[in-house]
């Protein structure tokens, strides 16, 4: 199906959310930081969700996210944030700069899957749209 990048610093939390994509039939690949998950996006381009924690531990989110959206390979890949104190004003900024989804940690299994679907689909309209990804990517 989708390759779904997973940043988390919470190993049972990441461990749990690449069990569960895994169990979908994506391809997960999990990251505990900022900087780590930048690197596995560089490892693997074929990425077609981003789903991160808000409070990273190295304080490396803006980071990634500046990353992603200056990216002209990531920039039009959907952004899922997690987080367990979801600030609302902090979370409209993001929202304004460009995060499609967030939502508030703990998170269920259903809930999960149902944003990682509404994610994907984000994703192939907008691959449709743009004509920029090759099939595999939007599978």
């Amino acid at each position: 199906m989708a390759q779904i990048l997973f940043i988390d610093p919470d190993l049972t939390a990441l461990h749990g959310h690449l069990r569960q994509a895994k169990a979908l039939g994506h391809v997960p690949i999990g990251a505990t930081a900022g900087m780590r998950g930048i690197e596995e996006l560089s490892r693997n381009p074929g990425v077609s969700l981003i789903v991160s924690e808000l409070d990273l531990p190295d304080g490396s989110f803006e980071q990634l996210f500046q990353a992603v959206r200056t990216s002209e390979h990531y920039a039009q890949v959907p952004f899922l944030v997690l987080s367990g104190v979801v600030e609302s004003t902090r979370m409209l900024r993001l929202i304004a700069r460009g995060v499609e989804y967030a939502a508030k940690k703990p998170i269920t299994e259903d809930e999960l899957r149902f944003l990682l679907g509404r994610a994907l689909k984000c994703f192939a309209d907008r691959a449709q749209a743009w004509g920029e990804y090759p099939e595999a990517m939007v599978g």
